[in-house]
Parts: structure tokens; sequence; C-alpha cells
């Protein structure tokens, strides 16, 4: 792998991310005037908010996981296999 490859792949992640937040994000978030709901929060509520976001951030965190666990058990199963040349 080139380091333009990894490169390739940060820049299309940034461009998925920038959609979303256009997108999805936008309906969810914006009010229509250019203030993002978080930006008027009361405190109270935006610590809840950022609490949840936290959860989000610790199960996603572990679905990676588990899904890099079963990629490796997979792998693992792989190397045992004899080559077919």
């Amino acid at each position: 792998m080139t380091s333009e490859e990894p490169a390739a792949s940060i820049e299309a992640a940034v461009r998925a991310a920038r959609h979303r937040i256009l997108g999805i994000g936008a309906a969810q978030y914006g009010d229509g005037s250019g203030v993002q709901r978080f930006e008027t929060l009361p405190a109270a509520e935006l610590t809840e908010w950022l609490i949840e976001e936290a959860d989000d951030l610790i199960a996603y965190t572990v679905l990676l996981r588990i899904r890099a666990t079963r990629f490796a058990d997979a792998a693992r199963l792989l190397d045992k296999q004899p080559h077919v040349a």
C-alpha cells in the first residue's frame, strides 16, 4: 500500500462525513437559520446530548471491535487452509 492509498481513504471518509453533516445532520440539527440546535440548547440539555454522544461512541467502538475480532478469527482460519496454486 502506498502512502497515497490511506490518504485517499481519509479524503473519502471526510467527504462522507461532510455529506452526512450537510444532509441528515442539517435536517436533524439545523433550524433553518444557519444556527445548529446544539448552539441554543440550555446547558443541562446540551450535557445530556454530550453524554448520549459519548454512549454512542462507546457502542460504535465495541461493535467495531466485535467485527474486527470476527475478521481476525476468519483470517486465522484462512491462514490454516492449504494454499492452492
